[in-house]
């Protein structure tokens, strides 16, 4: 783009509107997206972090409250029995006392029994003696392995280091059962002669151990909303991961550390000594969040986009009819008139439009009516000229001519000199548009007595049917001639023998019917066609020598009484041509 093009643009109205919309719309759009988005993101990841810390402390009480459940149930060795009896009987069974060793093993088999009905993901149940000799019962329907060391010597070291506890050994397989070998978590407990004041093992008469199925766990994690990327653990005092979400951290040891890569939310156990702790992969956060703000960001991209767009549409909606108006006034400055502005909005710039075409038509008017008064002015001037001069000098003429035919006998030619002459005073008579029906039959009949005597009565032949109460209605002058004539030259002349044409004038409702009939040639259905398309106007009618023909009669009757009334033709090879001229019923003398 050239620079006077560049600085012309800059200096259009569009470019001012466009620049004003885009400085109040667009910028403080972008302000406030900008700092929408910013403030936005920071809710976003305060939001998330809140969320997942009260994720943990959801799991946490839930944890907690698990553990007091199987404590509570660890506790029924003690209130099992009669007055601590249960813990006497398997005090003295594991000193080797064998005279109770029945009533002890019933007794253990129904705490055992008890246990796991209490709790459906109690999968199985043991009690071990101080000696290692156990009794179990499950749900599996399996027994114990006795090549299993069952209980494990690190189990049994947890239990001796916090004999008043209840502790859980992290997830393993149930591989001491022949049965089975599904993953599970241990609850184990002491059972503590609380008569004896021996040594702290002394006190020790076994240990209950439960083995709880992962669901118990499991369904606490699963109704959090966590994602696979974001670890949970459960963490006992010495930082053993007794269960976590993600399978393969369970039995190592955790150190929560926050770093770039990962933040951690940690929730101690009020009832145990054990931590929920809740792992963040940050990276993961923050992709979600940057997720969400190039979403937004999008979007933001989208309204401005289209804030422009609007800009630049409303803009060129407001200059567009502004350059329409200039160019008009451009054509009018070069002359040009008939630009009319095409606006038709009903805001100011329409009145403007609607103003400047009133104005153009106006001054348009003003210029015709001066132009076509000058022109009138001269043909006036013209027309006297000839009326003066030619009607006078031809009338004159003809009558010498005429006179010296009589004096030389020739009455033919003195006739057909009359006739001309009657039809020339007919034709340049400078009167009315309009004459009576009679004048016209009148001048017909000159002009077909000129056609009688210079072809001769035995080609032709006219038969007149007018009524008599029509002969004096209005129509344009000189109408019906050019029918008759046509319908000699081109319908009765080719032809050999006698032709007659029929001339009739008719009333039909408020219209005046001519009929101009010949029993000539005829056209074909192609030729008759092409006539009309003539008559018509939807073909250019042939150059000719400027007569008055069909074409010109029915072109004045259009033009002076409308689309209704004109010249129909009709028709057949070699049977003959039907005229039919059609026009308003006005009788001569009311002012028509």
């Amino acid at each position: 783009m050239s620079a006077f093009k560049l600085n012309r643009l800059r200096k259009s109205i569009f470019a001012k509107f466009a620049f004003s919309f885009i400085i109040v719309g667009l910028i403080p759009l972008l302000v406030v997206s900008f700092f929408s988005l910013n403030t936005f993101g920071n809710y976003m990841e305060r939001y998330s972090i809140n969320n997942f810390e009260q994720m943990v402390m959801n799991a946490s009480n839930n944890v907690d409250d698990l553990y007091k459940k199987y404590n509570n149930i660890s506790k029924l060795m003690y209130s099992y029995g009669q007055q601590g009896g249960f813990g006497q009987l398997a005090k003295r069974i594991g000193e080797g006392a064998s005279n109770d060793y029945d009533e002890v093993t019933s007794a253990v088999d129904d705490l055992l029994e008890t246990v796991i009905a209490t709790d459906v993901h109690i999968r199985s149940a043991a009690f071990v003696y101080p000696n290692g000799s156990y009794r179990d019962m499950n749900r599996i329907g399996g027994s114990i392995d006795i090549r299993s060391n069952f209980p494990l010597p690190a189990w049994r070291q947890a239990l001796m280091e916090q004999p008043n506890q209840l502790i859980m050994i992290p997830t393993h397989h149930q591989d001491y059962y022949l049965s089975s070998g599904t993953s599970v978590l241990t609850f184990a407990r002491n059972l503590i002669d609380v008569v004896s004041s021996d040594s702290l093992e002394g006190k020790i008469v076994g240990s209950l151990y439960m083995d709880i199925t992962l669901d118990a766990f499991e369904d606490i994690f699963n109704r959090l909303t966590i994602d696979p990327h974001d670890g949970m653990y459960v963490v006992d005092q010495n930082g053993w991961i007794l269960y976590s979400n993600q399978d393969d951290r369970i039995g190592q040891s955790f150190h929560a550390s926050n770093s770039e890569e990962y933040q951690y939310v940690t929730q101690d156990l009020p009832n145990a000594h054990w931590r929920v702790i809740g792992e963040v992969n940050k990276d993961e956060l923050f992709s979600k969040l940057n997720g969400i703000k190039g979403t937004i960001a999008f979007v933001i991209l989208l309204s401005t986009l289209s804030l422009i767009l609007v800009a630049v549409w409303f803009s060129n909606n407001l200059s567009n009819p502004i350059r329409i108006i200039i160019r008009h006034m451009t054509k009018v400055e070069s002359g040009d008139f008939d630009a009319q502005v095409q606006v038709r909005t009903p805001d100011e710039i329409g009145m403007l439009a609607r103003g400047f075409n009133k104005m153009t038509d106006r001054l348009k008017n003003y210029i015709d009516e001066v132009y076509v008064a000058q022109i009138k002015q001269k043909q006036a001037e013209l027309t006297a000229l000839k009326s003066q001069i030619r009607p006078h000098y031809l009338y004159n003429t003809l009558e010498v001519i005429r006179m010296s035919a009589v004096a030389n006998d020739d009455d033919e030619v003195a006739d057909m000199i009359l006739s001309l002459s009657r039809q020339l005073k007919y034709v340049l008579d400078y009167g009315e548009e309009t004459v009576s029906l009679l004048d016209e039959k009148e001048n017909i009949e000159q002009y077909f007595k000129l056609m009688e005597l210079r072809y001769g009565e035995h080609r032709l032949a006219m038969d007149m049917r007018m009524n008599g109460e029509l002969l004096g209605c209005s129509i344009p002058k000189l109408s019906i001639q050019p029918l008759v004539e046509n319908a000699i030259y081109h319908g009765i002349m080719p032809k050999t023998s006698k032709g007659t044409i029929r001339l009739a004038a008719d009333l039909e409702k408020d219209m005046l019917v001519i009929t101009v009939d010949d029993d000539g040639i005829g056209m074909d259905k192609d030729k008759l066609e092409q006539l009309r398309a003539k008559l018509q106007g939807t073909i250019p009618q042939e150059s000719g020598n400027g007569g008055i023909g069909i074409k010109n009669v029915h072109d004045r009757i259009t033009a002076l009484y409308g689309l209704d009334y004109g010249v129909h033709i009709n028709s057949t090879p070699n049977i003959g041509t039907s005229i039919r001229l059609h026009l308003p019923y006005r009788e001569r003398g009311n002012g028509q």
